[in-house]
């Protein structure tokens, strides 16, 4: 394997410079070593099918890299996507370092490079899950996991689980809270969300989200169940998984690229289990009304007496 030069840029110290222009098919991989870095500025790269080995720093700016057959980014190296765009077919391993502003990266088929795996944008992070308390009532934590395509990110602080939310429905309360993230960069993006909580605590409860749901005219606000709702039990715990969509069913803010889910499962109530204060029978009024007259009649027998005298 050797190290691919890229035609067109010029060294400067460890940094190289794009020339805002188009360079040539490449047919050796892409290596760019620890401590090295690279600017594609405005250019653009065709790979020819082979692969990207970054342990270095690369900033695409607004340049293209094309017919890549696998990328992988090392442990310490950092890929700044920035504003442009990779289209590789194969593999995408990150474990270091990728940042986006509107840039992407996606898999896609080329000459001599067929796709493996899921075609469209890229995962580029391996999401992490987040764990937080439950609220005050429950016991223990519940685990958060979101993933979603491209430069899609949740904001980690932004994932909490509350006491209090939106008006919940008649006769129910949240006993486990309720989960809220906000999620960026995800115009147009589907999320999978995977919140995980102690085993055996959901049983009894309805799990719902939040926010607007319906279509055209019949959109409304509300608590609904989720696209593509499933919950399953087991040693690990009891998960819930679903699905939203940017500006979809359940995401609570109209900017196009941000996702707000509010997720809960809630005890609701048939009416049949509220306390309801017992009647008293004809006879037992009766019985208390005499009772009732008896006392009144003794209380006021002394002040007589003591008047008489």
């Amino acid at each position: 394997m050797k190290p691919f030069s890229l035609d067109g840029l010029r060294p400067v110290g460890p940094l190289l410079i794009g020339a805002c222009l188009t360079i040539p098919t490449a047919h050796a991989d892409w290596l760019l070593p620890p401590g090295a870095s690279a600017r594609l500025g405005g250019g653009q790269v065709n790979l020819g099918c082979t692969d990207v080995q970054l342990g270095g720093t690369l900033s695409m700016g607004g340049g293209r890299t094309s017919a890549v057959r696998n990328v992988q980014v090392a442990a310490g190296a950092q890929l700044n996507l920035d504003s442009g765009s990779m289209e590789l077919a194969q593999q995408w391993t990150n474990q270091g370092s990728v940042t986006v502003t509107t840039g992407s990266a996606t898999r896609v088929a080329s000459n001599g490079c067929p796709v493996i795996g899921t075609a469209g944008l890229v995962q580029l992070s391996t999401p992490t899950p987040v764990t937080v308390p439950l609220p005050s009532g429950g016991s223990g934590n519940a685990r958060v996991l979101v993933s979603g395509p491209g430069g899609c990110a949740v904001d980690p602080n932004s994932v909490q689980i509350n006491s209090t939310g939106p008006s919940l429905p008649p006769n129910s309360r949240a006993p486990m809270g309720v989960v809220r993230f906000t999620a960026t960069g995800c115009s147009n993006a589907t999320l999978s969300v995977q919140v995980t909580y102690p085993a055996g605590s959901l049983s009894g409860l309805s799990v719902r989200k939040y926010g607007p749901y319906g279509t055209g005219g019949s959109s409304q606000m509300g608590w609904f169940t989720p696209t593509g709702l499933t919950i399953s039990t087991g040693a690990g715990g009891d998960v819930v998984t679903y699905t939203v969509t940017d500006n979809g069913n359940g995401d609570n803010d109209p900017t196009v690229g941000v996702i707000n889910d509010p997720l809960a499962p809630l005890l609701i109530s048939d009416g049949t289990d509220i306390p309801t204060v017992p009647a008293l029978g004809p006879w037992a009024l009766l019985l208390l009304s005499a009772m009732l007259g008896m006392s009144g009649l003794l209380c006021t027998m002394p002040g007589r007496a003591k008047r008489q005298a």
